[in-house]
């Protein structure tokens, strides 16, 4: 009878796995962002000088997962030899099509697609090549899908739509930061938590996605800014803080387009900015008081051309430069 009454409870007892809870949870954050960058990337396309056609799905692979997080990566989502489907934002091309979370991809187009355990621990170089043959599958526009889902094999055709090109990726630090180098718009985990609500996360990656519809990188780049400590002196500072100012300003109406609340800049820089952390008011960026200023005047030009039945297309795309080493900002 003892051991009887002992048995049971032990067989319905859950091992615990700290890890895959956090990654099933930061799962979760990925599905978001790449919900809300997808909208903002196809909602923006006429601001955008380069345009891509877009699957609308996300991938993720065992290789980007080092140490003990690698095991917990297999046991929460599945993934072997093969790369999976990470998120689908809903409505997109890839949900049109019936791909799901947790399929494993096996080719585009009849072309494989890396299959095997990779030796990198925790790097990102197997999930580039990955990134990029997506990309050149889907250069015309459309692809056919190879995928396994519950050991079956399966395909479907995915029609994409074209969007701006940047790719949205979450990063696990504590570091309230987010930032976009052309081609990536990141943001970390604890900057995601900070946000109250979905409205204030895309008003985050609506502003470092300016910075790529832009093109600031590529415009500092070819100005010689130095970045790091001696970008926040001298000419260095300024011209960062104008891309900054410029990115403030655009984010309200990628926003709005893409069906945001362009008032939730306001709400999010106005709480993190009375917190006095320092990049909010520095040499390349202006003080919280400042871009909150930014925000309501270029808030109130959306308001009159959504009343005068016009789309509102941010006025200093167009206007001459200012500076003479300001280059053309689109």
């Amino acid at each position: 009878m003892a051991l009887l009454m002992f048995a049971v409870p032990v067989s319905a007892v859950t091992v615990a796995d700290p890890r895959g809870d956090s990654l099933v949870a930061m799962r979760v954050l990925d599905e978001q962002v790449a919900r809300i960058g997808h909208r903002l990337a196809v909602a923006n396309l006429d601001l955008c000088a380069d345009r891509r056609w877009l699957p609308g799905f996300a991938v993720h692979d065992l290789s980007q997962y080092g140490g003990e997080y690698r095991d917990a990566a297999s046991r929460a989502f599945g993934l072997g030899a093969r790369p999976a489907v990470l998120a689908v934002p809903p409505g997109g091309p890839a949900d049109r099509a019936g791909l799901r979370a947790d399929d494993l991809l096996v080719s585009l187009d009849g072309a494989a697609l890396p299959d095997g355990e990779s030796a990198s621990d925790g790097s990102f170089e197997r999930m580039e090549h990955i990134l990029g043959a997506i990309e050149t599958a889907f250069a015309d526009g459309v692809a056919d899908v190879e995928f396994e889902r519950g050991g079956v094999s399966l395909a479907v055709r995915v029609e994409a739509e074209r969007g701006c090109p940047s790719r949205f990726q979450v990063i696990p630090s504590r570091r309230l930061n987010a930032l976009a180098d052309g081609r990536y718009v990141q943001l970390t985990t604890a900057i995601a938590d900070y946000a109250q609500d979905e409205q204030e996360l895309a008003a985050v990656l609506a502003h470092e996605f300016a910075h790529n519809v832009l093109s600031h990188r590529a415009r500092l780049d070819a100005a010689d800014v130095e970045r790091g400590f001696f970008g926040n002196f001298g000419r260095n500072a300024r011209l960062i803080r104008e891309t900054e100012i410029e990115a403030d300003r655009l984010s309200v109406y990628l926003l709005d387009r893409a069906g945001y609340d362009p008032e939730a800049p306001v709400r999010f820089w106005t709480r993190f900015g009375k917190r006095g952390l320092n990049f909010l008011g520095s040499a390349t960026h202006p003080n919280w008081r400042r871009r909150i200023d930014l925000f309501r005047t270029e808030i109130e030009a959306i308001r009159r051309s959504r009343a005068a039945g016009d789309l509102p297309i941010p006025e200093f795309l167009s206007a001459p430069a200012d500076a003479p080493e300001a280059t053309a900002r689109r």
